[in-house]
């Protein structure tokens, strides 16, 4: 069997084959192109040594980049292309899952190297020369039977050399709509506590990239198989949410009021996430936005105020997966905010500073996880998201100002207009001036304001 290597590593092998060596692409790209879907990372290997590598390639145009030689992995960069090439290796490791081996030995077996990595679906390599697939795993198989399983029929031994592997099962099994094979997924329950041995940023991109599966391959469709909802449930079933989201173990059977929920707290969570649009900063704000309700219950006996609970779990959860701190900032806002106006009862006045407040970008943020909230419930009660996208749409249109920079009166107009100085009491007036063209955007013009300045 072949498949079509793409043009831009045609170089790459014609630089190998000029060193007498094969190198072969492996992983995603030989998977997906057998799949028919969009390459997927592009990753090489070959026999030859990060050191022969490095010697031989400049010559051909090829530059090489020191990765992680101990491993065998250099980056070579020629054009636009940036890949990453591993030498054939055999790895043995100890007790733990951070994927730290005691050894690593470089050979010269395409086969040897197969058996170290993960599922057989990504162990299928192809000669960037001819195109010819290699299957030393049987993993052209198991794309047949749709099923996700290890290289290796000791599935204890893939995973426990990497845990976060057990991550990975779930995010392919739920990009692909693959199944999962049962003696790979029992592996995985024994070895997912694993996973506090590795780095919470290894942890936060495999959470993330779950959270999205459904966004991954378009072209696929959606369907339950490729929900955000079947990864989150897999992850439940794993028992792992003490290394992601420990609040979730608490949210689990949590009763909510039947008029308004048909879920309890942790699968409601799931439903709005996938309902969610396909953001990393929306799924995730959807995923924690009623975080809050276990300890806010147990605190004080009811759930109100759960949003304001769920901001500080939610900047804690995600600071601890080290996420960025803009990121952190944002979506625990939205977990904040995701209760404003729940009764529908605020003037629109009062929304259309609270909008013009939160600015354009927010706002539209906190209508999107307002409705996702609204579907994630079960039930048609979405009055309160039309009210809020309506107005929206129309502080859009009418030329609110979302910020007070969206005056039509600079600083300087404003001192001579008003007779102030640059100071605390001019802040003041600009801040009255916007607050005042927030509820009447038609008088946000330089003869009103200075008019009203001089008022």
């Amino acid at each position: 069997m072949k498949i079509t290597i793409p043009a831009e590593l045609l170089p790459l092998a014609e630089a190998f084959r000029k060193e007498n060596a094969s190198i072969y692409a492996v992983g995603g790209l030989v998977r997906n192109a057998l799949l028919n879907l969009p390459p997927s990372d592009i990753d090489v290997c070959s026999c030859l040594t990060p050191e022969q590598v490095a010697e031989a390639m400049p010559k051909h145009g090829i530059r090489v980049i020191e990765k992680a030689a101990e491993m065998g992995t250099v980056e070579l960069h020629f054009g636009a292309v940036r890949v990453e090439h591993t030498t054939f290796r055999r790895e043995s490791y100890g007790d733990g899952g951070a994927h730290r081996p005691n050894d690593v030995a470089f050979g010269e077996s395409l086969s040897d190297d197969a058996w170290r990595r993960d599922f057989s679906v990504n162990a299928m390599y192809a000669d960037l020369g001819t195109g010819e697939v290699d299957d030393p795993t049987h993993g052209l198989a198991d794309l047949e039977r749709r099923i996700i399983r290890t290289t290796s029929e000791e599935p204890d031994d893939i995973l426990r050399s990497d845990a976060l592997r057990v991550l990975r099962l779930v995010r392919f099994a739920c990009e692909l709509g693959f199944a999962i094979d049962e003696d790979t997924w029992a592996a995985a329950k024994r070895n997912a506590p694993k996973l506090r041995d590795i780095a919470a940023e290894r942890r936060r991109e495999e959470f993330v990239k779950i959270l999205l599966t459904d966004a991954r391959y378009p072209a696929l469709g959606r369907d339950e198989l490729r929900s955000p909802v079947r990864g989150l449930r897999l992850l439940d079933e794993l028992d792992v949410w003490a290394v992601l989201v420990p609040e979730f173990d608490l949210a689990r059977g949590m009763a909510q009021r039947p008029d308004h929920h048909r879920f309890d707290v942790l699968e409601h969570s799931f439903q709005v996430c996938a309902a969610a649009p396909p953001t990393e900063k929306l799924r995730l704000a959807a995923l924690l936005h009623d975080v809050g309700k276990p300890d806010c219950k147990r605190e004080t006996g009811v759930q109100y105020d759960h949003d304001k609970y769920g901001e500080r779990i939610a900047k804690r959860v995600l600071t601890d997966l080290r996420f960025p701190t803009r990121m952190v900032g944002e979506v625990s806002a939205l977990v904040g905010g995701h209760m404003y106006d729940i009764q529908h009862q605020a003037k629109k006045d009062t929304l259309r500073v609270r909008f013009a407040t939160w600015g354009r970008e927010r706002t539209l943020e906190q209508i999107l996880l307002r409705e996702a909230d609204i579907r994630g419930c079960g039930y048609d009660t979405d009055y309160v998201a039309r009210d809020w996208r309506a107005l929206y749409e129309t502080m859009l249109s009418d030329g609110t100002p979302f910020s007070e920079r969206e005056l039509a009166i600079s600083g300087e107009q404003l001192m001579e207009a008003s007779g102030l100085p640059a100071g605390k009491e001019l802040g003041e007036l600009k801040k009255r001036l916007f607050l005042h063209c927030v509820k009447h955007p038609k008088e946000n013009t330089l003869s009103r304001l200075t008019q009203l300045a001089k008022r």
